[in-house]
């Protein structure tokens, strides 16, 4: 897979890249998962679109190993990420541009840093606070429960501010 590509040469080529990333190799990645083992496989597709914009279909899969934030075991997750980018060019007004499309920008030379670019979707798909199903997870249901409420705790006044009336009425 490209390190660097150029997204508008690419999509004049119409250009198909199919290839893997070693998680090894994506520094960033390391600081949220367990194991650097495996790899990334990504497709990529540069054309032009029916605006005869520059895309760049992106498919992306990889499995990763993260720690559980509720009971702190391994947690292996299926990462699958799809996008469609087109790149920030000066020529191109951005209200036509789909929503559904990213928008990149290239560098001076026009080209993008592809590999950062697969990096960054991957962590963003990693989940904020990455946690086994309850049913899968050494810590239960009845784990998680701190106590008992007391009965007056438990029961609501029939008017939610009958509280307030007392806190202006003080007897």
């Amino acid at each position: 897979m490209p390190v660097e590509l150029d997204p508008v040469k690419s999509a004049q080529k119409r250009s198909d890249f199919v290839g893997i990333y070693q998680l090894k190799d994506l520094s960033r990645l390391h600081e949220f998962v367990l194991s650097d083992y495996g790899q990334v496989e990504v497709n990529l597709k540069c054309t032009y679109d029916e605006q005869r914009l520059p895309i760049m279909l992106i498919d992306a899969k990889t499995a990763v190993e993260v720690s559980c934030e509720r009971c702190g075991g391994n947690l292996t997750l299926d990462i699958s990420v799809n996008a469609t980018y087109t790149p920030n060019l000066k020529s191109t007004d951005e209200d036509l541009i789909p929503d559904e499309y990213s928008v990149i920008d290239v560098n001076e030379y026009g080209l993008l840093d592809f590999k950062a670019l697969i990096e960054d979707e991957l962590l963003l798909a990693i989940p904020f606070v990455p946690k086994h199903p309850v049913n899968e997870c050494a810590i239960t249901e009845q784990d998680m429960s701190w106590g008992e409420l007391d009965k007056a705790a438990q029961e609501k006044p029939a008017n939610p501010f009958d509280v307030l009336k007392s806190l202006k009425n003080p007897k």
